[in-house]
């Protein structure tokens, strides 16, 4: 092995430490783990190296010199401080890893970095509430963050930018033994740094029915599957942001594939695809996210081809505009069965959204192609260890809020949110896991005429009196009943137990 070999593979140990060599000599002289002291040619008798040599003689270390070129000493150097910035690295990547699982272990939706000018705070939300985790000083904070985009995600581009919005998703080999399917990173500019924000995605394994999920059994279920029995039509998710719209397709989706034995073609577009679906075939959105105009012409683009895929089902993660919209309403009229999510807060109310973003009015409301609108929202469910019963415990509710309970639910049945900080159950939150309150319509003609003349407000009041229908209200109101949901928390997270007295006609 010659002296060029012990150069490439050496370990250097006189940077750091009581024998480091001072910043300004290190390209003349450098001492390995192996014990050779290599020495620049040019350098030989220079007082510094002499010095140097004086020192490693006075603190008794053995050592082999090797004379060579300033450029080997130069690359021994450079050699060690890349191994220092890929240890740092997988200490940081260890750290992450560590408080993403203790984010799953606790079955947290989301994961929280608010980068501030002197510390950063790591948050997890737990059952729809925001609790600390933990804290760092803000040089490790945007550290963590930097080590995320850097090394553990697989976008283009991998640096992490201060002021910056950024996407991205975390590889699957740092998530495979945590029970995850994926993880995307979003991140957004504060006035200090960024806020940077993990949604945590879980595996298949750890899938629920429509009826785990909270839908009801009798009134919305059997109105889902009959949607599912359509060969052609659009059927859209709604809700707000985090309110389980993915969740909730990817379940119905699944069973709908499980029923048909996967002898059917279901293609998905999403941006990024988010859960795994058996049998279907997932397809990304290809296109620079930076540019919101090609991202809208991409959805459009591939609604359109993947028209020509011979597709049974098509989903389409979301109709973001006109465009992508029309294009869909064009695929339920040319033989598909379409699936697809919006944001709107009642079923009813995703007309108006379809209108308010361009979609001809006489498309919105003929019921052969709108063939089914599902509106969802998440609450916590109590924890059934430490509840308490409303009527013992009505003197901590608000005067206002305990008129609405004895008027609109029975308050013998009613239970409040535990207090015991004590409880193993729950870990002293009071509430464990979280239950969709939804509305499911399939609109008949009758429906969409009545909103073709009112406007959603009536076409929402007859789908109740008349057909029966199951608003997110009620939905809430038979789930106080029954015990699980605290009417304070069902008011927070969903709407006000007066709501239907109040918008319905």
């Amino acid at each position: 092995m010659g002296a060029n070999d012990l150069v490439l593979e050496a370990q250097v140990i006189s940077n750091s430490g009581p024998i480091q060599v001072p910043i300004a000599d290190r390209e003349k002289v450098c001492l390995t783990a192996d014990g050779i002291l290599y020495v620049a040619q040019s350098y030989k008798q220079d007082m510094s190296v002499m010095s140097y040599i004086e020192l490693l003689k006075h603190m008794d270390v053995e050592y082999r010199m090797v004379v060579v070129s300033v450029e080997q000493i130069q690359k021994l150097y450079a050699g060690a401080q890349s191994k220092t910035v890929q240890n740092d690295s997988s200490f940081r990547q260890k750290q992450i890893a560590a408080l993403i699982g203790e984010a799953v272990k606790e079955g947290a939706s989301d994961l929280h970095f608010r980068n501030g000018e002197k510390s950063t705070a790591v948050l997890m939300r737990v059952d729809g509430y925001l609790e600390p985790l933990h804290s760092y000083n803000s040089e490790d904070g945007e550290a963590l963050c930097a080590t995320m985009y850097g090394s553990m995600t697989d976008v283009a581009d991998t640096q992490y930018k201060k002021g910056t919005s950024q996407d991205g998703r975390i590889k699957r080999e740092f998530l495979k033994s945590m029970g995850l399917y994926s993880a995307r990173i979003a991140t957004r500019p504060t006035n200090y740094s960024n806020l940077v924000v993990l949604r945590l995605l879980y595996n298949a394994g750890m899938k629920k029915s429509l009826l785990e999920l909270g839908y009801d059994n009798d009134r919305q279920i059997p109105l889902i599957r009959r949607m599912t029995k359509r060969t052609t039509g659009i059927n859209i998710f709604s809700g707000p942001t985090g309110s389980g719209k993915s969740t909730s397709l990817d379940a119905l989706l699944s069973e709908m594939m499980k029923q048909m034995g996967s002898k059917i073609h279901l293609l998905t577009i999403e941006d990024p695809p988010e859960y795994h679906i058996d049998g279907a075939v997932q397809t990304p959105l290809i296109c620079d996210r930076d540019d919101p105009e090609a991202v809208g012409r991409e959805w459009t683009r591939s609604i359109s081809s993947s028209m020509r895929l011979d597709p049974d089902v098509m989903m389409i993660g979301e109709m973001r505009d006109k465009d992508s919209a029309a294009t869909a309403f064009r695929a339920a009229m040319t033989g598909h069965g379409v699936w697809t999510t919006l944001h709107a807060n009642t079923a009813l109310q995703v007309l108006d959204r379809l209108v308010d973003i361009g979609v001809a009015p006489t498309f919105v409301t003929d019921a052969s192609l709108v063939t089914g609108l599902i509106n969802q929202s998440l609450a916590a469910l109590n924890c059934p260890d430490c509840k308490r019963p409303y009527l013992k415990h009505k003197h901590d509710v608000e005067p206002d809020l305990q008129q609405r309970i004895e008027k609109h639910c029975v308050p013998a049945n009613v239970f409040l949110r535990g207090v015991d900080r004590g409880c193993k159950s729950c870990k002293g939150r009071g509430i464990k896991g979280r239950t969709v309150l939804a509305e499911v319509c399939i609109p008949n003609q009758k429906i969409m005429n009545e909103y073709r003349r009112g406007g959603g407000t009536k076409a929402r009041a007859l789908w109740v009196k008349e057909f029966n229908g199951m608003t997110k209200n009620a939905h809430l109101i038979y789930k106080i009943n029954q015990g699980l949901i605290d009417p304070a928390v069902g008011e927070e997270k969903v709407c006000p137990l007066d709501e239907d007295e109040i918008t319905l006609a």
